[in-house]
């Protein structure tokens, strides 16, 4: 069995498709990080994974549109969902780039859910929306975005790239978002 899911490794997607594992309590499955709710969709239409895990809402950003256009589409079957809490934090390149942060980049959805944060403590700096929490943090460490970015991802996403903790859990309220394992119908 393949599982394909929004965003890469040590994305939210990721852990939730962590806990959909669980529940299927099968012993064959590979994970298959397909950055894009899109992507996964075109995976499942393509036979190139048996379901899908994608984030379809937060109680903070509301309804994540690409997502909620998949499902639209009447061409999926939702097989399991299930809500997690989100804790977000922003990370740098390193202390010094810390201090002189012009961008913070992310995931729509994460900018949203964190923007009272934002505006309180980065008001002039840019907001720049990203394809995936881990994947801007992967992309700050290997210099494809620059070192006055900070990004907001997971506490693992972050660490696991080596990059500079600068806050903890900064979206506005406690953050939930749903996931729904899909499939083709």
């Amino acid at each position: 069995m393949i599982i394909g899911f929004q965003g890469i490794k040590n994305s939210y997607n990721d852990f939730a498709t962590d806990k959909f594992i669980e529940r299927l309590n099968c012993k064959i499955i590979k994970k298959i990080p397909l950055v894009t709710s899109d992507k996964v969709a075109k995976a499942l239409i393509n036979k190139k994974i048996d379901f899908g895990v994608i984030a379809i809402k937060n109680n903070i950003a509301g309804l994540v549109k690409e997502s909620e256009n998949i499902l639209k589409s009447n061409l999926f079957k939702i097989v399991d969902m299930l809500e997690m809490e989100i804790n977000h934090c922003l990370f740098a390149y390193n202390e010094n780039s810390a201090e002189n942060l012009e961008t913070i980049t992310s995931h729509a959805q994460a900018l949203k859910q964190c923007k009272i944060y934002l505006k309180s403590n980065y008001l002039n700096c840019k907001l720049q929306e990203y394809k995936d929490t881990a994947k801007a943090s992967e992309d700050l460490k290997n210099g494809t975005l620059n070192k006055t970015t900070g990004v907001i991802c997971s506490e693992k996403a972050g660490k696991e790239n080596n990059l500079f903790l600068v806050a903890k859990n900064i979206a506005d309220r406690t953050s939930k978002t749903t996931f729904c394992l899909i499939k083709l119908k």
